[in-house]
């Protein structure tokens, strides 16, 4: 995977925050950082898809949406991961990806 060296500032409250939290989690700060990042570009991705869709379909009604919530809550879709999950999870996509064993997670 090719790596992107960029320089970003951030408030430092946040840098702060943003240490701690990848301390807890066990991985460097870009590590923790660049997954932060693709999960907000994640959930911008899907809010544009969302717009997208009721642009062309319109606005799903009452019913549809509680059908939506329903099949999201069957596939456990909010419902938080375990870290042995999480980590299953990661190692299973690091070795689909081909990633080398040192930069696997898990």
């Amino acid at each position: 995977m090719a790596v992107e060296k960029l320089s970003v500032s951030l408030p430092g409250t946040v840098a702060a925050r943003a240490r701690r939290a990848a301390e807890r989690a066990g991985v460097p700060l870009s590590a923790w950082l660049a997954d932060a990042a693709e999960a907000a570009a994640d959930l911008d991705d899907a809010r544009a898809a969302a717009q997208e869709y009721a642009a062309r379909f319109g606005e799903p009604d009452a019913e549809e949406l509680e059908q939506v919530r329903a099949q999201l809550a069957e596939a456990g879709v909010g419902v938080p991961e375990s870290p042995e999950d999480a980590a299953a999870r990661t190692a299973a996509l690091s070795r689909l990806l081909g990633l080398p064993s040192d930069r696997r997670a898990g």
